[in-house]
């Protein structure tokens, strides 16, 4: 099949979306289909595989949105006409904004299958709160938004059950689908966390991803007092707050806190943190489907994490990781402590996450996206003739 892929997030631009999208684009390929990805993308982007095609759209930077993001118009007839051209069975948009929007009018003029992935959780509370956006016009704006992209899909797909039902519970009954957005477990096969240990003596708690106030890194930093004397506290990535996190942590006297910033994507798989970590924390509580926390567990690492969703769906609480409430600090502290200081625990959990993790290979889930396609296309085909 010849599968036509539009986001707006897609390499360099580093974000769980733009990855996940790769990962699936050269999965598919590998199994004989044509892929084509259409995103704002710089000409020279170093970024090849067999049977997958980049075309980029012209865009604007748009640093001032979100650092790296560009912004390009939803409206381009050339991109109708490549799409024409090279006789797409199917097109699927990954990111409810302009390119997203593009890939709905093609879509709908071609008449062609649609498929909307359900990837942020654009009416998050937490997003609300960040942004000071409290009222009800806000709520029936946020609701129209996601009903305007996804309303009109043939299949609207969502990573984890849990945000299915929170769009079921916001009065929207589309037809959906959970997969997985997968994880390319071949990735992690290798890796050493001997340098990483020598240079961090002891044990090891590793956060990863964007340091944004929805991310909710401060509830870790109130929690660290009660646990900077068992472990070495290692945050990685950048972001709007890491200032704001690095003063706090300064003006608290925090020991054992180490920033160390945005580190590339390949470079940090390779790099050995995950396997030098004893502990992985996720305190966001707006995750669709944790990209760093999947990568985490494809390690080994055991998670604990916010009971809020689509962590709920990655952590089996007592299993291969804790849960706790949000808010809930006690609980919080007392069970990355009970890992830290029980090594037989850790382990125990540690052979079931990487059981668990398998439910998300990526192999899996292109050959579950491989059926989905095929129904979607057979369908319109029916209903042309």
């Amino acid at each position: 099949m010849k599968i036509a892929f539009f986001t707006d997030s897609f390499l360099p631009f580093i974000t769980g979306v733009s990855i996940s999208v790769a990962d699936l684009a050269r999965s598919l390929a590998d199994r004989g289909h044509e892929i084509h990805i259409i995103a704002p993308i710089p000409r020279d982007l170093p970024f090849e595989h067999p049977n997958v095609h980049l075309k980029g759209v012209p865009s604007i930077s748009a640093e001032w949105f979100y650092p790296g993001f560009r912004f390009a118009s939803p409206f381009n007839r050339e991109i109708r006409r490549y799409i024409e051209r090279r006789e797409i069975d199917l097109i699927q948009f990954h990111t409810p904004f302009l390119i997203g929007r593009l890939g709905m009018s093609i879509a709908r003029r071609l008449k062609l299958p649609l498929v909307g992935t359900y990837h942020s959780a654009v009416d998050a509370k937490q997003y609300r709160e960040n942004l000071n956006l409290h009222s009800r016009l806000f709520d029936g704006v946020a609701k129209a938004f996601i009903d305007y992209f996804y309303g009109p899909c043939d299949l609207v797909s969502v990573p984890t059950s849990a945000y299915a039902a929170q769009l079921e519970a916001l009065g929207f009954h589309y037809p959906t689908r959970v997969i997985s957005n997968g994880i390319d477990l071949r990735k992690f096969q290798e890796g050493n966390g001997a340098e990483i240990r020598a240079r961090y003596p002891g044990k090891i708690v590793l956060s990863v991803g964007r340091l944004a106030t929805e991310k909710n890194l401060m509830f870790l930093l109130e929690a660290w007092p009660h646990l900077q004397d068992d472990a070495h506290l290692i945050l990685i990535g950048g972001g709007p707050v890491e200032e704001e996190l690095q003063d706090y942590a300064k003006a608290e006297g925090l020991e054992n806190v180490h920033f160390l910033g945005m580190i590339p994507h390949e470079e940090l798989i390779r790099s050995g943190y995950h396997r030098a970590a004893d502990v992985f924390v996720m305190t966001s509580m707006i995750e669709v489907q944790g990209l760093a926390l999947m990568e985490a567990q494809a390690n080994g690492l055991v998670s604990v994490g916010i009971n809020s969703g689509g962590t709920k769906d990655l952590i089996v609480d007592g299993e291969n990781g804790f849960l706790v409430e949000p808010g809930d600090q006690d609980a919080f502290v007392e069970v990355i402590l009970r890992l830290l200081r029980d090594d037989a625990l850790r382990e125990s959990m540690r052979e079931a996450t990487l059981v668990e993790i398998q439910r998300h290979d990526l192999r899996k889930v292109a050959r579950e996206w491989e059926e989905v396609y095929g129904e979607l296309v057979a369908r319109r085909s029916c209903a042309t003739y």
